[in-house]
């Protein structure tokens, strides 16, 4: 089994999001190490099921997105029309953006938890002004969260702002401050590698997501991802595509090079997944 914890599929407002124009694998990074997508060449989401299938995915978490500009943002109400659209293929994880101001953030949280939503995101440096994850504006998010029992997703790497924008020491504050707050880092820190890794071992609420910079071959220091596997017996990661940037069967196919054991693979997988989410995906 197969699950994908990082799509973005071609469903309403995704479409307009900057991956699709021009197609992510289309650009650097990954222009270099790309299979087409039909799917995504076409923001189809019929292609976009068989392409899933194809893969071996069986479902997926849709992972929102909530930023400053509005046209680089995905409504709330969007992942969950599609939840309600296709039961059993997706899990729905909102977003929130504190640039709103957190009175407004917090009230936008408790609705969409309230409608449905296993989890949320965030891009705290790409807020209006930018924000480091430990960020004190964000604790209250946090501690909603928490006392909700939803994991938060904190995407950080080099392509949100400086790079002690991405620092892991950040996600360390966070985990300490809110010990039952599951924290997803999405992008794994990139290039922070293999500090985070220390934070996943000294923090048990800590999940790292590193698609792309695992996945890809060509990015520098991919190779110590596969490494942690073994240095954390592949506990709390996450198998993720970050489709579109990502052929789904080639993202499956490129993890072979990492000679994964049968254990270590059903964590990345699925298993992993599944414990965080608290739900059995068989």
């Amino acid at each position: 089994m197969i699950f994908d914890f990082r799509l973005r599929p071609p469903y309403k407002g995704f479409k307009q999001l900057g991956i699709f124009s021009p197609v992510c694998h289309e650009a650097v990074p990954q222009k270099y190490h790309g299979i087409r997508s039909e799917a995504a060449d076409k923001k189809d989401l019929d292609l976009f099921w068989k392409e899933m299938e194809d893969a071996g995915i069986s479902g997926g978490v849709i992972i929102g997105r909530q930023v400053p500009n509005d046209a680089a943002s995905v409504p709330n109400d969007d992942i969950l029309d599609m939840a309600r659209e296709y039961p059993g293929k997706i899990i729905p994880f909102g977003s929130v953006d504190v640039t709103r101001g957190v009175s407004a953030t917090l009230d936008e949280l408790d609705r969409i938890i309230e409608l449905g939503i296993k989890g949320v995101a965030m891009e705290p440096a790409y807020a209006i002004p930018a924000r480091k994850a430990d960020a004190n504006v964000l604790y209250p998010i946090y501690a909603r969260c928490e006392k909700a029992g939803i994991p938060m997703v904190l995407t950080m790497s080099f392509f949100q702002g400086d790079l002690d924008y991405s620092d892991p020491v950040a996600v360390q504050h966070v985990a300490h401050d809110f010990p039952k707050l599951q924290v997803v880092v999405a992008h794994g820190c990139y290039p922070w590698v293999p500090q985070i890794f220390q934070v996943l071992i000294t923090h048990p609420n800590v999940w790292l997501l590193p698609d792309i910079y695992m996945l890809n071959p060509t990015a520098p220091g991919n190779q110590m991802f596969g490494d942690a596997m073994k240095w954390l017996d592949a506990e709390r990661i996450l198998y993720g595509s970050a489709w579109p940037c990502y052929n789904l069967t080639q993202a499956v196919k490129d993890i072979e090079r990492f000679n994964l054991s049968e254990e270590h693979k059903e964590k990345f997988f699925w298993k992993n997944a599944e414990k965080l989410l608290g739900i059995s995906l068989g």
